[in-house]
């Protein structure tokens, strides 16, 4: 008896359960085919150098700004939280008090759907506000094929992080003279390849002397990969040129920082640190007969650091390849090297920055220094690969952001600049 007097009770709740939440189809907010509508922005203010405003679904934004009246955009910039919001806040590091900026917000929601805002509530044009905080700066020069860039940390001191290829020399010199740099705390030299180290060095053709770096700047201490884990041993040339000068020398393994070596002290601001991800390519966890057959590279000796300052962090991976971001998850475990900005591998070749690295490091900003008319090693795969994980990318041959490999160059220089919370990237374009 009790169950024919439940059975239609059954039915009776069925029936309330179609009506009321199975009738149609809901809305699913993460897939492409169900909402095709981009974000919009629904209130902006501006006011002593802070932007807030609101989108009408949660969203990524980046706001994007350039020289009043104009088109052209060199100021990228990001909010630190990568997770989709409705409320949206941030500083704005590069501008001058006195000067007019045309403002863009790029919004992207989490179908993936993107828009720049052009309604009422974005005003075009707003008056410049300088910043006057503490900032950390991570600047890549464009020296076509090969690195080199430098560390700006908050306090104002400089670290060179390798110098490029002899030949352009000239590029890292004008980008030192425009900066006001004359000295450096630290110089490192991630491995021992040319397009890394040759700009350190210069030429000591004794017909056609090109002084490097070494020889014309003060250096506190050049960073070297423990030579106990490599695979390409330092240069002659290299190693010349530090004992001509008598620099001092620190080699770092992995897991060294600031906390526990002296050489890696390069600023006592309160919420900067240094930690070394990798260097060399732990040959002490490897036989030396199978490392031939591990396909190894020096490439996998680079010295990898994490940067942070505040709530921000930057990557730096010179050359390392996937092995380097296998060894880097497998020692500091999963989802444990999160950052903002990462300096991608091997200029973004294809044996390098894999998804399982992507997926761990959840980066904002990619930086690529490339070279499109000499040697172009940046592949389609991995630019798509970084797209995927709702990041932008900026390249030093056509320096706006995610721009085709098929489009004409343009080149510049690359500067990531956090107070801590908020991540700009300014370019610096250059005729070569």
């Amino acid at each position: 008896m009790g169950r024919v007097r439940l059975w239609p009770l059954g039915l009776t709740v069925l029936a309330l359960l179609v009506i009321s939440g199975c009738s149609e189809k809901e809305n699913n907010p993460f897939d492409p085919a169900q909402d095709r509508d981009p974000p919009v922005v629904t209130s902006f203010s501006y006011a002593n150098g802070v932007a807030t405003w609101t989108t009408n679904e949660p969203a990524l934004c980046i706001l994007e700004y350039g020289p009043g009246g104009g088109e052209e955009y060199y100021h990228y910039v990001y909010e630190s939280d990568k997770e989709h919001a409705s409320d949206h806040s941030a500083t704005l590091l590069g501008m001058e008090a006195g000067e007019e900026y045309t403002l863009r917000i790029r919004s992207i929601d989490r179908a993936g759907n993107e828009a720049y805002e052009a309604t009422a509530a974005m005003p075009r044009l707003v008056d410049g506000t300088s910043f006057g905080g503490l900032t950390m700066t991570l600047s890549m020069i464009d020296v076509g094929w090969g690195l080199a860039m430098v560390l700006t940390t908050p306090d104002g001191s400089h670290v060179m992080i390798d110098a490029g290829q002899v030949s352009k020399l000239d590029d890292v010199l004008t980008f030192l003279q425009d900066h006001g740099i004359d000295i450096f705390d630290a110089a490192v030299v991630t491995h021992h390849h040319s397009d890394h180290y040759g700009g350190y060095v210069g030429d000591d053709d004794e017909l056609d002397f090109v002084p490097g770096i070494m020889d014309l700047y003060a250096i506190g201490v050049v960073i070297l990969p423990d030579p106990a884990y490599l695979l390409d041993g330092i240069r002659p040339a290299l190693q010349d040129k530090i004992d001509l000068y008598n620099f001092p020398v620190a080699f770092v393994r992995q897991g060294d920082s600031n906390g526990s070596l002296d050489a890696l002290r390069w600023d006592a601001t309160p919420g900067f640190s240094v930690q070394v991800l990798s260097a060399g390519v732990g040959t002490q966890l490897i036989p030396p007969a199978e490392v031939g057959s591990l396909e190894l590279s020096g490439n996998n000796d680079s010295v990898v650091v994490r940067f942070n300052f505040g709530d921000v962090s930057f990557i730096t991976m010179a050359d390392g390849e996937f092995f380097v971001e296998h060894y880097i998850v497998d020692y500091y475990g999963r989802y444990a090297t999160e950052a903002h900005v990462l300096q991608v591998g091997h200029h973004a070749n294809d044996d390098a920055t894999s998804t399982f690295w992507l997926d761990n490091v959840r980066p904002r900003v990619g930086l690529i220094s490339n070279a499109m008319a000499e040697a172009p090693l940046e592949k389609e795969i991995v630019l798509n690969a970084i797209l995927r994980y709702q990041a932008d990318y900026f390249v030093t041959d056509r320096i706006f952001p995610n721009t085709s490999r098929n489009a004409d160059p343009i080149y510049g220089n690359l500067l990531a600049e956090t107070d801590g919370e908020t991540i700009e990237i300014i370019l610096e374009p250059h005729d070569w």
